[in-house]
């Protein structure tokens, strides 16, 4: 058994259907490894804003700011435009590709997630998946369209919520580096953010009071790129989501 750190993408991964990660996060929180985290990580997946900072916030699991609430809310505004889209539909011109074409279209995943093959390759294959397990045998018609997709929407939401309050039971809240932001940009900077050098530093030191072995991340450019880096300056190794958890026998790819 592995006891691994987790940075914020896993979090995430496992919290919303459409999102990226979400088969390599499902997978990880299927294990019996343990998972840790830290305060940082809680603060990026719920609780950060605009008008907020990592040092004054009171963090919490049951906030909805963050990414959660990102996508949360882009969700609950989704599912009101693609009723109103699907209104100038006529049922000839509906099906369950339509639908995912849409879906992917008025969510902006078209614009957040490159290159657009993992779109092609991860995401459209969950979504199209619940549409065809919700509308079963039924012709794709627009009231029945409507439904699938406020039903998924519904459920993305649903579980979203009930996922991030899971969370806390499944992932051990670790302890949080001591260092001084001058001890942390002395050491680590080749790392951009200052919320990526604190997540590095926290699973650190972590490490060094044997909690966990090992971060988990998505962060290809900032974090896994510079994995060896890392390892010789922290004592941290560092590994990708999709090649520690990619599905049995299939390539992990980029």
């Amino acid at each position: 058994m592995t006891r691994y750190f987790l940075d914020t993408a896993p979090l995430v991964g496992v919290t919303f259907l459409h999102d990226l990660w979400r088969d390599e996060a499902e997978r990880l929180f299927e294990t019996d490894n343990s998972l840790y985290t830290s305060r940082a990580v809680i603060y990026e997946y719920c609780n950060r804003t605009s008008n907020n900072s990592l040092e004054s916030t009171e963090v919490s699991w049951g906030s909805c700011e963050g990414l959660f609430g990102e996508k949360f809310s882009n969700i609950r505004v989704t599912q009101t435009n693609l009723d109103i889209k699907l209104r100038s539909y006529g049922d000839e011109e509906l099906d369950i590709e339509t639908l995912v074409d849409e879906f992917v279209s008025v969510t902006g995943i078209e614009e957040e997630v490159y290159p657009q093959r993992l779109i092609r390759d991860i995401i459209r294959p969950n979504i199209r998946e619940f549409l065809q397990r919700e509308i079963g045998g039924q012709t794709v018609t627009q009231k029945v369209a409507r439904r699938a997709i406020d039903v998924l929407c519904d459920t993305i939401m649903h579980d979203a919520l009930e996922t991030r309050d899971r969370l806390q039971n499944r992932v051990t809240w670790g302890p949080s580096n001591s260092w001084s932001e001058g001890e942390r940009n002395r050491r680590l900077g080749f790392v951009n953010g200052y919320r990526d050098k604190m997540i590095l530093c926290d699973a650190a030191h972590q490490r060094n009071r044997n909690l966990i072995e090992k971060l988990v991340t998505a962060d290809k450019s900032h974090m896994y790129e510079n994995r060896g880096r890392i390892d010789t300056v922290l004592g941290l190794p560092v590994v990708y989501i999709k090649d520690e958890f990619a599905e049995p026998d299939l390539p992990s790819g980029d």
